[in-house]
């Protein structure tokens, strides 16, 4: 009879291995930590069933103590196993189940070295067992609580099964109602093995169940993640599509505005420009009258041909005069496709000072340039005219309309590592800081035949060039813009 009983321990043994190797070797492509723990978990309370099994074979302490230490161990790693399935183990649960398992190992051994009964060492083994085998059921509850993955059941029914087998068994051994010894056969001892079959495969295949089904939500998720985050790459190709559009349809509104703002602002240029157009042409008509009348003397006037080839010479000065500015015009009035190109900025500030000058010089202001050093930089010459042009003509009409004596605009640049900086600064009546805001606002003007369109768009050309414009002023102290821009060195071939 006792080996019929050591039997069924090493049956036990058996099953737990048998278990939890096809566990290890079923799940080899999805092998990871949690499943190695399981498996070398079943591996240790085989160990310790087959120790148990020992009894008269290996010594009396091994079957005690080194049955006992593996038993736990086993237990304890499914345990925690279980709970890193959905979630890491709290803190408290591994120092409190890691101090329940001490405290009981320590019993054991203080027991066993007190020299005590066979009946008060299985009590103590079942009870423990009892307690700690609850916390299957536990566990879960706990899963299922927390997603709807399949085998939560098959793990609580196991949990129940283990503890109501084993908790029976205590209440035998308390009551006297069954075996006392370890291999003794009775009712109770069948119902203990019984339960650890059958408690022992159901946390198995819910373990089983449990893993395979996390990995395919993990499969799932991932697989949608993927199709969401391709859906993103399309949406994002679009808006990158919508966006490339958006910038294209900016600079042309950018390229009119420029256009329109040049029409509107140079209404108030063309006088000075006829002015400044007529000076060479009427000179050159005068010196060419002068000319004819001169090579009709020349055989009675000495030097007159000399003097002719001086007037001629002059006419091609005034002419190439005339040329210049209209080459200007014509500069300032192209549309380009807002191509950057190397350009000097002072020399982009000189040309539009050429065209103000003269309506600047017919309204009694001062125009002091100070643009000796070159600025070089990489730009849209039209569209930096135009911001040059804007704020020209906003500091003439505001000189115009409350002049100051004497008026003045000065401009003066600067040289920084990286940067050009140009300033035109006017003496006129300056602007509130409470007005700074709606200076570079579109559609809002304080003049009264302005669109509001001028600074705004000034704005926006110097922010397309990476630069700022920015604007110093107090009521009385007159108004002074910055216009600074990334510069960029020629590159001199040797």
């Amino acid at each position: 009879m006792n080996l019929d009983l050591r039997t069924v321990f090493w049956m036990d043994a058996v099953l737990y291995l048998m278990l939890h190797g096809a566990i290890w070797f079923g799940l080899a492509r999805y092998r990871s930590g949690l499943v190695s723990l399981w498996s070398a978990s079943g591996i240790l309370s085989a160990v310790g069933l087959g120790f148990l099994g020992s009894r008269g074979l290996a010594p009396e302490w091994s079957v005690v103590l080194l049955g006992q230490l593996f038993m736990a161990a086993g237990n304890l790693g499914r345990q925690i196993s279980l709970r890193s399935l959905t979630s890491q183990p709290t803190r408290r649960w591994l120092w409190g189940h890691g101090a329940f398992n001490l405290a009981y190992l320590c019993l054991v051994f203080v027991l066993f070295l007190a020299g005590a009964s066979d009946w008060l060492m299985m009590l103590v083994f079942y009870l423990f067992y009892t307690i700690s085998c609850f916390d299957y059921f536990l566990i879960g509850r706990q899963i299922r609580q927390m997603s709807t993955l399949n085998g939560s059941k098959a793990v609580m029914t196991a949990g129940l099964v283990f503890s109501g087998s084993l908790g029976l068994k205590s209440l035998a051994l308390i009551g006297g109602w069954g075996a006392p010894g370890l291999y003794d056969m009775a009712w109770d001892q069948m119902v203990v093995f019984i339960g650890q079959f059958v408690a022992i495969s159901l946390v198995s295949v819910g373990f089983i169940q449990i893993f395979v089904d996390q990995i395919q939500v993990a499969r799932v998720k991932a697989e949608l993640d993927l199709v969401r985050a391709q859906e993103r790459a399309v949406v994002l190709g679009q808006n990158a599509d919508t966006l490339g559009a958006l910038l294209l349809e900016r600079d042309e509104i950018i390229r009119q505005l420029t256009l329109s703002n040049k029409s509107a602002g140079m209404g108030a240029l063309v006088a000075s420009i006829a002015h400044e157009l007529n000076q060479p042409l009427t000179t050159i008509v005068i010196k060419s009258e002068l000319i004819e009348n001169h090579l009709r003397k020349k055989e009675d006037v000495p030097g007159a041909v000399a003097e002719a080839h001086k007037l001629a010479q002059l006419i091609r000065d005034d002419t190439r005069h005339a040329a210049a500015i209209i080459r200007t015009l014509r500069s300032m009035f192209t549309t380009g496709k807002g191509e950057f190109a190397r350009l000097d900025l002072a020399t982009v500030v000189g040309d539009v000072i050429r065209i103000v000058r003269a309506r600047a010089e017919r309204s009694g202001i001062l125009l002091d340039v100070r643009l000796e050093t070159p600025f070089l930089m990489t730009g849209d010459v039209t569209q930096l005219q135009q911001v040059v042009l804007n704020l020209l003509n906003n500091a003439i009409d505001v000189l115009v309309e409350q002049p100051a004596w004497p008026s003045r605009i000065t401009v003066t640049g600067e040289v920084r590592p990286g940067l050009v900086e140009i300033k035109i600064a006017d003496n006129g009546r300056g602007i509130d800081p409470t007005q700074h805001d709606d200076v570079f606002a579109l559609f809002k003007t304080s003049k009264s035949q302005g669109m509001g369109v001028g600074l705004w768009l000034s704005q926006s050309i110097v922010t397309s060039h990476r630069g700022q414009l920015t604007l110093q002023s107090a009521p009385g102290q007159g108004a002074v813009f910055s216009l600074t821009l990334p510069s960029h060195e020629y590159v001199v071939a040797s």
